[in-house]
Parts: structure tokens; C-alpha cells; sequence
């Protein structure tokens, strides 16, 4: 595994998207990522982007739909009257929304037409392992791969995002993510808000150089942005009527955690999370949401006034990185909508079913790869754990540092038994991909391997565990375990 780019720092320029800068010269020009940007972005004044939704472009052999993506370097104005260079998704970031309904099967063909090799992750997915994005399942540029995905799974909100070895922190950055979303009949016949009610925003912090261009420091701590980004854009406004909003957001933030409220105090009201909709509604007055986090919420606008601006805020955060984005309400609408109090049952896994207990501590030591798992960096040759198809496994979570980690498992969705000993929130209690790890503190997961296994002479089909702050997996915080029969 190759270590000397982790000791570069970089920027990601408008005519240069993956330029290596050396450490000197970046600091000579005065940037540096989590603070030094030169750049002023307008604070409410743009609205909300959109994404696209992605469109088949045909049919495989089996009457799959394939929905084209292609990774390329593109220019694009986020700031205002300025250009950022960008490597993204269809030449925009966030990219497409692939919107499917579960246990529909679809081929999603990754174009590497970008000047860098690209791996392509859908996260919160379950599939075959082969199709999971392993970080060196490289697609070059020029060349292509079609990640097959049969989203057996219940509906959830999970995103598709660069796995690049070594990689992940700087193409995500610079671009490359996306929204995935899951739904289904029994969903969609719930009542929920839908239609223009229905919205996903990504949060993500970037600092950006006077000229427009990304800034990027690869710091082993997690790259900390000045500028807070919702779906691409600075600080957007969004109209909404006196009625409720189904919102999934995701933080899609290299390493910043965000602690969300709204300025006129009101609740929010939560019905899902990574893996889906909760078995209940939860209120909640505010929202923690770690790196790679999913919320599917509702806010009610309903007993708003028109001419109301209700701002999204951040009480984590200070200066450019307190404000989030902002509600308008515009218009009077009625609201057929309805909150449900039983949302989908959730299939409880029973401990005592458990056939193995495995403990991962999350470490730090020192030299150029400082963030261990079980004493170990990362080394794509060593494979941890072969959990066998069909059972359950209780793995352990411990944390020996003293910040948190949101630690990602791959292949399938989890339970939470405790965080330190306790039962979780009710937020947290249902199906779950990552997880916060508070510093010295431990948190034990139950999951079954389900459906898919690997080939134990074919690293690539090795599924991962990493933290999700995307420089501590960038410098080796990240282990693999093959399933097999």
C-alpha cells in the first residue's frame, strides 16, 4: 500500500481538479483547508439546488434498467460569478439521484471519463460483494464498470460516493457524491409527505481559494471546510407552503458533525434513519448527525405565517459554518399528509443467537499511518474476520482516542445493543449502518450476513469497516472481512 501521498497537501483547481500542491507552497499562497479561504459565498440568497433524477438508457440482457453515470472534471459556478473545478458525477455535484423501489434489480454504469481512477461505493447498499466498491477495484480513466445492485433491502436514503484507496477524502471533496433512494409500496401508501413535499439535501462543509478553486489539507484529524454547502449550493433559501416536508439529509461532510436546530424552535419529527423508516415517530428538538449520517425526517410548516423565514442552523458550528440553509414559507396550502405511529415493524435480532463476538478497537499511534484498527493500519492483502452466511455476529466498537469516530460496516444493516453499556436513543434503535463511537467509549452492534458471499482468492470482494471520517480511512483506519459459506 502506498503511503507518500498522504504526506501532500492539495488543492483541487478550476483547470486542475486532482493538482498536488507541496505543503510549502500551499501554505505560501495562503490556503489551507478548515480555514484561510479567501471567499465570501452569499448566505440566503440562492436557491436550492436540485439534483436530476437519473434516467435508464436502456436494458441489460435480463431486462435490467442501466442508468448511465459518468465521472468526469468539470467547471462549475458555486460561488458566484466564479468557477470551482470539480470532478463529479455527470459533471455536477452532488450527481443524479437514482431513485428505485427495493428488490427492484438495476445496473448502475460508472464511466471514468475524469482524469484520476475512481471506485464507486453505494453506501447503506447490500449487494453482491463484488459490486460494493472495494477501494482497489480500481475503473481507470477511459474505461468503465457496471456495479450490479439487486437493493434487496428495506427502502432507506443511502448515497453512492468515491472509495478510492488512500483516495476517498480528496474525491469526495472534490465532487464525487450522490443520493441513492430506496422506497416502496408499503411506503409510499403510508400517507407521508411526497411529491414537491418530499426533498434530500446533503450538508458539506468546503473551503474555497479567492479565485473560486476547492482547497483541500488532508489533515490525519478530518478536513474541516469554512463554507457550508447544501446540495452544491451556499446557503440556499427554500419556498415551502404551511404544510409538512418529508426531508432526508444526509452529512456528507468529510469528517464536521452537525448539531441541527431550527431558529423558531419548533421540533422535528424523525421516521427514519440510515437503514430506513423507524418502527415510531420521534421528536426531537435537535439533531446530531455524524459524517455519512441519514435522517429522514418530517418539519411542519403547517402552523407557520406566510412571510416566515425559518433558518436550519448549526449549534455545533461558528462563523460560516453556524448557518446551514434557510425555509421560506411562501403559500397557504392544505396538507393531506399524515404522520403514521406505527411506521414499519423492525425484525429484532436476539443476542442469544449470536454465534461469534469480535472486538475492534479504533486506535491512534504514531508514523505515517496513525489510525489503527486492532493495532493494525490498513493492508489490502490481510483479511480480519470471515463470518460465516446465515448467522448473526455481535461486534464490539471501542474507541482508544479521545475524539469521536462514525464507524461505517459494510454489506449489511445493524442493530445497536448499547453505547456504553446503555440501550440506545430511541432515534438510533433501528436498522443502522454507521455508528458514533464516543472517544474511550464502546458501542455493540448486532447484524446478520444475509444473501452474499465472497471469494476468499478475490480481494475485491472483500467487504469493509472504516471510520467515515474520510481522512482517518484515507490513513488506514479501515479493515475487511470476506463472508463466506
Amino acid at each position: 500500500m502506498s503511503t507518500s501521498r498522504r504526506t501532500f497537501l492539495k488543492t483541487v483547481g478550476a483547470t486542475a481538479p486532482a493538482l498536488l500542491l507541496s505543503k510549502q507552497s500551499l501554505a505560501g499562497r495562503g490556503m489551507g483547508g478548515g480555514g484561510g479561504g479567501s471567499v465570501n459565498a452569499p448566505v440566503f440568497e440562492l436557491p436550492l439546488n436540485i439534483p436530476p433524477l437519473a434516467q435508464p438508457t436502456g436494458t441489460d440482457s435480463a431486462g435490467r434498467p442501466i442508468y448511465e453515470i459518468t465521472q468526469q472534471d468539470a467547471s462549475v459556478e458555486i460561488i458566484p460569478g466564479l468557477q470551482t473545478g470539480i470532478i463529479g458525477y455527470n459533471g455536477m455535484t452532488p450527481g443524479p439521484t437514482i431513485k428505485v423501489d427495493a428488490n427492484q434489480e438495476i445496473i448502475v454504469r460508472q464511466i471514468n471519463n475524469s482524469s484520476v481512477r475512481t471506485t464507486t461505493h453505494l453506501h447503506g447498499g447490500h449487494m453482491p460483494a463484488g459490486f460494493d466498491g472495494h477501494p482497489v477495484d480500481y475503473v481507470n480513466p477511459g474505461a468503465y464498470k457496471d456495479y450490479y445492485y439487486t437493493n434487496k433491502q428495506q427502502p432507506a436514503t443511502l448515497w453512492y460516493h468515491d472509495h478510492t484507496m488512500d483516495l476517498t477524502g480528496d474525491q469526495v471533496y472534490a465532487g464525487l457524491a450522490g443520493f441513492y433512494l430506496m422506497d416502496d409500496e408499503y411506503e409510499r401508501s403510508l400517507g407521508l409527505p411526497s411529491g414537491d413535499h418530499e426533498l434530500a439535501i446533503v450538508i458539506q462543509d468546503r473551503t474555497f481559494a479567492a479565485d473560486g478553486s476547492l482547497v483541500y489539507n488532508d489533515t490525519i484529524m478530518g478536513e474541516l471546510g469554512d463554507t457550508i454547502l447544501v446540495n452544491g449550493t451556499p446557503y440556499p433559501y427554500f419556498e415551502v407552503g404551511t404544510a409538512r416536508y418529508r426531508i432526508r439529509i444526509l452529512n456528507g461532510s468529510n469528517a464536521r458533525s452537525y448539531n441541527l436546530v431550527l431558529s423558531n424552535g419548533a421540533r422535528f419529527v424523525q421516521i427514519g434513519s440510515d437503514g430506513g423508516l423507524l418502527e415510531a415517530p420521534v421528536s426531537r428538538a435537535s439533531l446530531n448527525l455524524a459524517p455519512a449520517e441519514r435522517l429522514d425526517l418530517i418539519i411542519d410548516f403547517g402552523d407557520s405565517a406566510v412571510g416566515e423565514q425559518i433558518i436550519l442552523e448549526n449549534t455545533a458550528g461558528s462563523g460560516g459554518t453556524a448557518q446551514i440553509m434557510r425555509f421560506d414559507v411562501v403559500r397557504v396550502e392544505d396538507d393531506p399528509s399524515v404522520i403514521p405511529q406505527v411506521l414499519r415493524r423492525i425484525e429484532r435480532l436476539n443476542p442469544a443467537d449470536a454465534v461469534q463476538t469480535r472486538r475492534w478497537v479504533f486506535g491512534m499511534r504514531g508514523g505515517p499511518m496513525p489510525w489503527v484498527i486492532n493495532g493494525q493500519p490498513y493492508n489490502e492483502e490481510r483479511v480480519d474476520a470471515f463470518p460465516r452466511l446465515g448467522t448473526t455476529e455481535i461486534w464490539e466498537l471501542v474507541n482508544r482516542t479521545g475524539m469521536m469516530h462514525p464507524v461505517h460496516i459494510h454489506d449489511i444493516m445493524w442493530q445497536v445493543l448499547d453505547v456504553n453499556g446503555r440501550p440506545p436513543a430511541p432515534e438510533d434503535a433501528g436498522w443502522k449502518d454507521t455508528f458514533k463511537v464516543p472517544p474511550m467509549g464502546t458501542v455493540r452492534v448486532i447484524g446478520r450476513f444475509d444473501d452474499y458471499v465472497g471469494d476468499v482468492n478475490e480481494i475485491t470482494s472483500a467487504y469493509m469497516m472504516h471510520c467515515h471520517i474520510l481522512e482517518h480511512e484515507d490513513h488506514a483506519m479501515m479493515t475487511q472481512f470476506i463472508v463466506v459459506e
